[in-house]
């Protein structure tokens, strides 16, 4: 039986973390007469320790596994049963240069499906409201729900494909702003595969903190501010929270005033300064945090230019690292 492939960058709405693009690729066993569901994790490079943990109706499944060569292919297995066809994931993956990437990855099978779809070249178009995926089978039809803000459902429909094998296009309606998570099951003439996707991005209106002269201390005249963005992260996790695993992504960025190295040194470390204060304040949820120094201008200037717009922090939260269509590169981001 093929497996089902996953792609960590969209995490199947998980996780992911950062790293996960790049760093890991994950795939489902999809069971049959003789296989059980199991993760298959493969990592793209040396991992010191790998600890996961499985829930399949009501059963918790722990996995722990040291030093794992680039390559090797884990296999994570829980019990058959066909009366169980879903699973949640939560990886911990400690690499071996000491960079931490947690994932959380809801995951859903069908036992006995000959029907595999690929994620790992997976993207959704907003514009169009469309996602592509690759599959190994005539597609006939999907069922679509579009969940918004604590789940409400936006819109719930079958639609017509008749395209596949290979690379197929499922549409979606809705604003795609509203948009937080898509549930998509595809059918094919004698299987189904169903799989989730978040597109759900957005940016956290906040007041820049203003640190002192080639300084990452956040003054206490300053603090009211970072209390102001905490209440509207509060108010994020309270619509989005139970919807999709919301992750905060703190970018910062510098002015073209001095040497780039050590402007991109400044960033981070102020980035991390109020990743650390947000965390001692109360907000638990996961947050990484990356110092893009004079990389990411809001107004482009020659070098030496003094520009207060440029020195600034963005606060992006979703359920996968922001992407290219927000304006921010993709980077290794930092877990706090």
């Amino acid at each position: 039986m093929r497996p089902l492939l996953l792609c960590a960058w969209l995490a199947l709405i998980g996780a992911s973390p950062p790293a996960a693009a790049a760093d890991v690729d994950l795939g489902v066993q999809t069971p049959d007469g003789k296989l059980p569901p199991a993760l298959l994790v493969t990592p793209k490079r040396a991992v010191r320790e790998l600890h996961a943990e499985i829930v399949a109706g009501g059963r918790t499944y722990t996995f722990d596994h040291a030093n794992v060569p680039e390559g090797k292919q884990l296999t994570l297995a829980w019990a058959r049963d066909p009366k169980v066809t879903a699973a949640e994931v939560s990886l911990h993956i400690v690499y071996s240069d000491g960079f931490v990437d947690e994932l959380t990855v809801p995951v859903e099978y069908a036992y006995a499906s000959a029907l595999a779809v690929d994620l790992s070249r997976a993207s959704a178009d907003l514009k169009k409201r469309t996602v592509k995926v690759r599959v190994s089978d005539r597609i006939e039809r999907a069922e679509v729900t579009a969940y918004g803000a604590k789940k409400v459902v936006l819109d719930q429909r079958e639609v017509e494909i008749g395209a596949g094998p290979g690379e197929i296009e499922v549409p979606w309606t809705g604003d795609a702003k509203e948009v937080v998570l898509l549930d998509v099951t595809l059918h094919s003439a004698a299987a189904y595969s169903g799989f989730t996707y978040s597109p759900w991005f957005l940016d956290v209106p906040h007041e820049d903190v203003l640190f002192d002269t080639n300084s990452d201390a956040i003054p206490a005249a300053e603090e009211y501010k970072l209390r102001h963005t905490l209440a509207e992260l509060k108010d994020v996790l309270d619509k989005y929270g139970e919807v999709v695993p919301v992750k905060l992504y703190i970018a910062g960025c510098t002015d073209t005033v001095g040497d780039a190295g050590h402007n991109r040194d400044l960033s981070q470390r102020r980035a991390r300064s109020i990743a650390r204060w947000l965390r001692t304040n109360g907000y638990d949820r996961p947050i990484y945090y990356h110092g893009f120094g004079e990389g990411l201008l809001a107004v482009p200037t020659g070098d030496g230019v003094d520009e207060a717009r440029n020195r600034r922090v963005l606060y992006m939260v979703g359920a996968n690292p922001p992407p290219a269509s927000a304006g921010v590169p993709s980077v290794g981001w930092t877990a706090l």
